[in-house]
C-alpha cells in the first residue's frame, strides 16, 4: 500500500481524526460527488454525534460498532479501525477500485494496481472469495460498470458469471439490498446497457427469472426483435427521450411484457405469435416481482396500473381523446410514455413505422387536457340522491362518473344542465329494455 495520488476536494464534514475510505474515494478520484461517506475513526459514536450536530442531522448506531449520521440527503458512516489497521481494512474490500483511503490533505493510499485500474476504468475483484463473503458483490459489479464505467476485467467477469450460476440455487442477499442495486442501474442513463449486462452475466436469471424467460423468445408479426431485445429497446428509448422518467416508470417499461412467455399462442391463420391478456396477467406478475423486491406500496400500485393499461392507447378524435384522458388522468403522462416506448421498439413487418411518432404527437394535447378537464362532477352525491329521491348507495358511482364524462365532453357545462342530465341518465337505467343504458 502506497500513496497513489493527491486530490483537491472539499467535503461537507471531516472528522478530527480519521480517514475517508472505500467508494467515496473512488468517486472523488473519478470527479464525481458521493452521497455516502465511510470514515475510519477511533471513536465512531463521538464522531457521528459531532457530525450530526454540525450538519444539522441525526446520528444513530448500526451493527458492528458503526455509527451513522444523516443530514442534507447525505449519509456519513463512522467505522472503528479493525485489528491490523488500515492495511487490513483495505485488504477485505471487494474491488481494487474500492480499496482506497484518503486523509484530510487529499492524499490517497491503496494498492498500486488500484491506481492503474481506475485510470484504465477497470474493475478488478481482490479475489474469488469476495463474492462468497457478500453475495451482493456480483450485482454491485454490474452496477459499477453501468454507473461508473468500470468494466470488469476478464478474470473478475469469469468469477461473476460463476457466482451468478451459484446464486440461482444458493443464498441470495437481502431483498432490500438487491432492490437498491437494481434501482441504481435502472436510474442510470445507461439503464438498458446495465440490464443487458445483467443478462450476459447470468444475474438476470438469478434475480429476475421472469425476464430471463423472454431472452431469445420470438414474437414476429408486429415485432422485429425477440422479447428481451424489444424490452431493452423500449427501456433505452424511454431513457433517451424522457430522461426525467422516475424509477417506477422505468420498472413499468422493463416489466410491461413480462407475462408474454406465459400467455403466447400461435395463430395459424395469421402466421405469427399472439399474446392475449398479457397486459392483465403482466400487471399481476409485475406486482409479485416487485413485492419480492420489497418495493414501496405506491410504486407497486403505479407500475401495476401502467402495465394493465399499456395496450389501451388514446384515440385521436377530440371527443375520444377527452374521454380517454379523463379515464386515465391519474396515470398520465407516464402511461403515454410507456406506450410510446413500447411502439418505438415495435418495428416488425405488420407494424406501422410512424405509429410511435403519431402517438407521441398527442402529448401536448394530453397535457393541455389534464389542466382543462373537470376534476369533479358539478353535483355532489348527496345532491344527486336528493334530486332523484333515493338514498345514497353504490348506484351513485356510475351516475357520477357518467356526469363527469359528460362534462369532459362538453355536453354539460352548468348545474342546471347537470340536473337534466342526471334525471335523464337515471331514468335511462330503469329496467326497460327499450331504453338505452348509456346517455
Amino acid at each position: 500500500m502506497r500513496p497513489l495520488v493527491r486530490l483537491r476536494v472539499r467535503l461537507p464534514y471531516w472528522p478530527e481524526e480519521g480517514l475517508l475510505v472505500g467508494g467515496a474515494v473512488r468517486d472523488l478520484w473519478l470527479g464525481l460527488t458521493p452521497q455516502d461517506y465511510d470514515f475510519l475513526v477511533p471513536d465512531p459514536a463521538a464522531e457521528a454525534a459531532r457530525a450530526a450536530r454540525i450538519l444539522g442531522g441525526s446520528a444513530f448506531p448500526l451493527k458492528g460498532g458503526v455509527f451513522r449520521a444523516v443530514a442534507g440527503g447525505q449519509t456519513l458512516d463512522f467505522v472503528p479501525l479493525p485489528e491490523g489497521g488500515l492495511a487490513a481494512d483495505l485488504a477485505r474490500r471487494d474491488f481494487t477500485a474500492n480499496a482506497l483511503a484518503m486523509n484530510r490533505r487529499g492524499v490517497v493510499w491503496g494498492p498500486g494496481v488500484a491506481g492503474y485500474d481506475l485510470k484504465a476504468r477497470r474493475l478488478r475483484a481482490q479475489g474469488p472469495g469476495v463474492f462468497r463473503e457478500d453475495p451482493l458483490r456480483s450485482l454491485r459489479a454490474v452496477r459499477l460498470w453501468t454507473t461508473r464505467g468500470l468494466r470488469p476485467e476478464p478474470r473478475t467477469w469469469g468469477w461473476i458469471r460463476a457466482h451468478a450460476a451459484a446464486l440461482r440455487f444458493g443464498r441470495k442477499p437481502a431483498r432490500e439490498r438487491v432492490r437498491k442495486e437494481l434501482a441504481e442501474i435502472l436510474q442510470s442513463p445507461r439503464a438498458a446497457f446495465g440490464m443487458a449486462a445483467l443478462e450476459e452475466s447470468g444475474l438476470l436469471a438469478a434475480y429476475l427469472p421472469e425476464l430471463q424467460a423472454g431472452v431469445g423468445l420470438p414474437q414476429g408479426g408486429y415485432h422485429h426483435a425477440d422479447l428481451w431485445r424489444h424490452t431493452l429497446e423500449a427501456l433505452d428509448f424511454l431513457v433517451r427521450r424522457y430522461p426525467e422518467a422516475g424509477l417506477a416508470l422505468r420498472l413499468a417499461v422493463l416489466l410491461h411484457d413480462v407475462a408474454k412467455p406465459l400467455v403466447r399462442q400461435w395463430d395459424r391463420e395469421r402466421g405469427y405469435w399472439r399474446f392475449f391478456y398479457h397486459d392483465e396477467d403482466g400487471a399481476a406478475l409485475a406486482r409479485a416481482i416487485l413485492q419480492r423486491l420489497a418495493s414501496p406500496r405506491e410504486e407497486l400500485r403505479r407500475v401495476e396500473a401502467w402495465i394493465r393499461r399499456h395496450m389501451r392507447r388514446p384515440p385521436e378524435t377530440p371527443r375520444g381523446l377527452r374521454r380517454w384522458v379523463l379515464e386515465h388522468r391519474a396515470w398520465l403522462p407516464e402511461l403515454l410514455w410507456l406506450q410510446v416506448a413500447d411502439l418505438a421498439a415495435t418495428r416488425g413487418p405488420r407494424a406501422r413505422p410512424d405509429a410511435w411518432r403519431r402517438l407521441a404527437a398527442l402529448e401536448p394535447r394530453i397535457r393541455r387536457l389534464l389542466k382543462e378537464l373537470p376534476e369533479r362532477p358539478l353535483l355532489t352525491g348527496s345532491e344527486v340522491a336528493a334530486l332523484v329521491g333515493r338514498p345514497p348507495g353504490p348506484w351513485l358511482g356510475p351516475l357520477l362518473r357518467a356526469l363527469l364524462r359528460a362534462q369532459a365532453e362538453g355536453r354539460v357545462s352548468s348545474q342546471e344542465e347537470a340536473k337534466v342530465f342526471v334525471l335523464w341518465w337515471y331514468e335511462a337505467q330503469a329496467p326497460d329494455p327499450r331504453r338505452p343504458t348509456e346517455p
